[in-house]
């Protein structure tokens, strides 16, 4: 579940401190949504509304850096350098445009999670319908 604030009003200033009535009223704003697409990288499952996304390996392996990388352009030397690191493929190969594609149609339910950045690459776009959940490595010292 997410937890989405829709304020009716505007904010009051932000000079004024805020009550506890303030506080009260932006909490009765609060509704709960569930995830329509859940990603789970570390378990590589992708479910829309519950149901399994149907990603190749390939396309997970896509949407993972991606999310990974959330809310910036990711550029298509990195993704053939990471997603197509064993692949023998040209600068000038279409495959990372030709999986973008069918990964923005298997994921329809969310139009706008993929975005194209003109001369860049790719952004995955976070939004509350969506749950990346992805646990970073964690290097202990001895």
């Amino acid at each position: 579940m997410t937890l989405v604030n829709t304020p009716a009003t505007s904010a009051a200033s932000t000079d004024a401190p805020t009550s506890y009535e303030d506080f009260l009223d932006v909490l009765a704003g609060l509704r709960l949504t569930s995830s329509r697409i859940d990603i789970d990288l570390d378990r590589g499952q992708v479910t829309l509304d519950g149901r399994d996304a149907g990603l190749s390996a390939k396309e997970h392996d896509l949407l993972a850096h991606l999310a990974a990388n959330a809310d910036r352009a990711v550029t298509r030397a990195e993704l053939f350098a990471s997603v197509w690191a064993q692949a023998d493929l040209g600068a000038d190969s279409r495959t990372v445009d030709a999986h973008v594609r069918r990964l923005r149609k298997k994921l329809a339910a969310a139009p706008d999670l993929i975005s194209t950045v003109r001369g860049e690459g790719y952004r995955f776009n976070s939004t509350p319908a969506v749950r990346v959940r992805l646990t970073r490595p964690v290097a202990l010292a001895a």
